[in-house]
């Protein structure tokens, strides 16, 4: 599928009428979300118990923490909703909602991740995790475009030639990208897809026969060498590290490692696993990132990989050998 990717330069959109919006309860009557009446309600109710329009609306109920999160995004102009090329899916709320206490923790990360780095001309990193399903790719996305809003030049790539989707995340559809740069069909360059001010990304690709071959030394490390002039920051989705050695691979020629876990989902012999792995590869591990959030029902019940955990070290077994005994 052959797309079209805008430079940067091509259009100049003027967004300062959203970036300049007045007081918040203005904007919220603008948007039809607040009448006049609650707002006068809000103010009194900031008045009185000494709170900031937000956590006073919030305490009437007149509105969700996401309405007043996206508001406060447009107020002090944390960037347009529109990407420069394809679209932010709905489900990247770091993009979405700036001012979320999610948001705010990932802006953490940056900050520690800059310390990091600070007497290093470059950022580079690698984000691995043990197990799929463990939000490494929401969290490479997010990571890089925290870094962009700080000014640096940032390039996200997906080194999951496997089943990498970041691609889906921007709505680019299925361009080249680090599998036709790594088998020499197409130059770097030419895979590079604009997003926003400071943030390019290089999908994927094509879905290649031999992934762990095409990433083998120093094809990536090439690859980081060929773009240092033009960015500041790489980060670098991976396949889950159980699976193949790809992660591995990617870690070496990069040097520095994220590892994620999550909640009711990892396991903690997994972790240690993977952090051997890297540590094999002679990368740093820096940090293990502890994601709190899942696409569980909120029910409380376990995972399937905790159920099948769980099940195994039964003393029967399975269901069935259990209900046989009465």
């Amino acid at each position: 599928m052959e797309m079209i990717f805008q430079e940067k330069e091509t259009e100049k959109t003027d967004h300062s009428s959203s970036a300049k919006v007045g007081r918040l309860g203005d904007l919220f009557l603008q948007k039809g979300l607040l009448t006049e009446s609650q707002v006068e309600l809000i103010a009194a109710e900031q008045r009185q118990k000494k709170l900031r329009f937000g956590d006073a609306a919030l305490n009437l109920g007149f509105l969700s923490q996401i309405q007043i999160d996206s508001a406060l995004g447009e107020q002090f102009g944390f960037g347009s909703k529109d990407l420069i090329n394809g679209k932010a899916d709905s489900g990247l709320r770091f993009f979405h909602y700036p001012f979320s206490k999610e948001a705010e923790e990932i802006r953490r990360l940056r900050s520690e991740l800059l310390l990091k780095f600070s007497s290093q001309d470059k950022i580079k990193i690698a984000l691995v995790s043990a197990s799929p399903q463990e939000g490494k790719s929401y969290m490479a996305a997010s990571l890089a475009i925290a870094l962009s809003q700080v000014g640096r030049r940032t390039l996200l790539i997906d080194a999951d030639l496997r089943s990498g989707n970041l691609h889906n995340l921007f709505s680019l559809g299925n361009p080249d990208g680090l599998s036709s740069v790594l088998a020499g069909r197409i130059a770097a360059q030419n895979a590079l897809i604009p997003l926003m001010d400071n943030l390019h990304i290089l999908p994927s690709g094509p879905r290649p026969p031999n992934p762990l071959e095409i990433l083998r030394a120093p094809r990536i490390r090439e690859l980081l060498a060929s773009c240092d002039n033009q960015f500041d920051a790489f980060v670098l989705d991976t396949y889950t590290s159980s699976l193949a050695s790809d992660a591995q691979m990617v870690a070496h020629q990069v040097g520095s490692v994220l590892l994620m876990a999550m909640k009711d989902v990892t396991l903690l012999s997994d972790l240690r696993e993977a952090k051997s792995d890297m540590q094999a590869a002679g990368a740093e591990v820096i940090g293990t990132i502890f994601n709190e959030n899942s696409s569980g029902d909120g029910t409380g019940r376990l995972s399937r990989k905790w159920l099948s955990w769980v099940k195994k070290r039964l003393p029967y077994g399975s269901k069935r050998t259990a209900s046989s005994r009465g």
